[in-house]
């Protein structure tokens, strides 16, 4: 029978082309660690953690570009993989608080990943109080999306990981050009003109709707420096919030991100009466049968955020209200078939660094519900961090993990100097929202 060859979809593709050296399309987490519970010290810890490393296929994985007529690049083994390379220590310096780990998290995530190696690094960070400890993940957004990250994070804590094959040389040359000769004849024979109809129909409706989003300071073309905030809230009062208001948990998160943007423009003198800032929200498009797959499989909607609304609850229910209709009335794959046509004529990077359609980005990711351990350390917290391109310099990504939601807010360090302003909005929101569940 024939290899399958794993071949680079053209969302993977896209996220190789917006990449740049300003923009590092890195994704990862924290994961904060009760140390006290090893056995066997630090050392011991790292060799463990090596071993089940080693033994996940996808990350001994590196790009094979095969060249003309040979299709698409494709996922091969690395015969050279060796796990030290990946695999570094840390410190975090005094006092070793939150914001100093944070701070040294962002320094890590920020250089480029070397595409001729499988694209992932590890970190094992010491030099926390309480006999904490942390492990520092980034990976390449083409290794894997939320879902397909949380997965992989999975397999270490299960240590259910699959044993290693062994490693094999890029595919002849020949044998690539036949098998993307047949690959186009077979997408040939599935086209159906509706499809292309309805595609078409549902990119231009998208379009139409997010075109023209508000001219404000958010948007600006990001640099090489990252500054991260993270607010951690109860989970169960997340949902009883939203309930009260006849939404969800996403919609909670969104009328928090825009109450601190809100404040934001206000204090730089911006005005927001009226103004409904355009959010980029990640949805994705991965079935049951898919979830452990690697890869992107992500598509996006755009909800209006009305900033000019004072009133907590009032704002929540008209982001509840947008959030349905954006779901409802857009094509989710719209904007990654239009960026996928724009990377194919070499003009995604310059789009994005341009574009007004959306002017933050938001993503929600469900967690463990329970607590689990990694290499008997059971893990006290997990921080996600995502990434930022073009023009696009804050986002905000949330993960549930054991009864907790951490909402992750990541800036341009340059272009964000009032970060601290942003948050602490952030949690003043927070605040009036709980306050509208409690009895009066």
């Amino acid at each position: 029978m024939r290899p399958r060859y794993v071949r680079l979809s053209a969302a993977d593709l896209l996220n190789l082309a917006v990449e740049s050296g300003d923009s590092p399309a890195n994704e990862g987490a924290i994961v904060v660690l009760d140390g006290r519970r090893l056995s066997g010290g630090g050392e011991l810890f790292r060799g463990g953690l090596e071993a089940r490393l080693s033994r996940l296929p996808q990350l001994r994985r590196r790009i094979h570009w095969p060249g003309f007529l040979a299709g698409p690049p494709l996922w091969i083994d690395d015969p050279s993989f060796r796990i030290e390379r990946h695999v570094g220590q840390a410190e975090v310096p005094a006092p070793g608080d939150q914001a100093a780990l944070l701070k040294l998290a962002t320094g890590l995530m920020t250089p480029l990943l070397d595409r001729r190696e499988p694209l992932w690094r590890l970190w094992i960070v010491t030099g926390m109080p309480d006999g904490r400890l942390a492990v520092i993940v980034k990976l390449h957004h083409v290794t894997a999306d939320g879902l397909a990250a949380l997965q992989l994070l999975a397999s270490l804590v299960n240590d259910d990981a699959s044993i290693p094959e062994q490693a094999t040389a890029p595919p002849p040359w020949r044998e690539l050009v036949y098998d993307n000769l047949r690959t186009r004849l077979c997408e040939l024979r599935r086209v159906r003109p509706w499809r292309l109809v309805k595609a078409f129909r549902g990119t231009r409706k998208v379009l139409s709707e997010s075109w023209n989003a508000p001219r404000t300071s958010l948007n600006a073309q990001v640099g090489p420096n990252r500054s991260l905030a993270v607010l951690r809230l109860d989970l169960a009062e997340v949902k009883q919030v939203a309930h009260s208001q006849g939404g969800k948990v996403n919609d909670v998160i969104l009328s928090v991100a825009a109450a601190g943007l809100r404040q934001l423009l206000i204090c730089r003198g911006e005005p927001v009466q009226g103004v409904r800032l355009h959010a980029g929200v990640a949805a994705s498009l991965r079935s049951s049968r898919d979830r452990a797959d690697g890869g992107n499989r992500t598509g996006a909607y755009v909800v209006k955020l009305p900033i000019g609304e004072p009133d907590p609850a009032a704002r929540l229910r008209q982001i509840a209200a947008a959030n349905v209709q954006a779901k409802r009335h857009q094509l989710n794959t719209a904007g990654h078939t239009m960026l996928t046509l724009l990377a194919r004529l070499g003009l995604v990077k310059h789009f994005v660094r341009h574009q007004h359609l959306t002017n933050v980005i938001e993503s929600n990711i469900a967690g463990p519900p329970n607590s689990i351990c990694l290499l008997d350390a059971p893990v006290l917290d997990l921080v996600p961090i995502s990434n930022l391109t073009g023009n696009l310099a804050v986002g905000f990504l949330a993960l549930s993990y054991d009864g907790r939601l951490n909402l992750t807010v990541q800036v341009d360090t340059d272009l964000y100097p009032d970060l601290a302003m942003l948050v602490k909005a952030m949690h003043r929101e927070w605040g009036a929202l709980v306050a509208l569940t409690r009895p009066q």
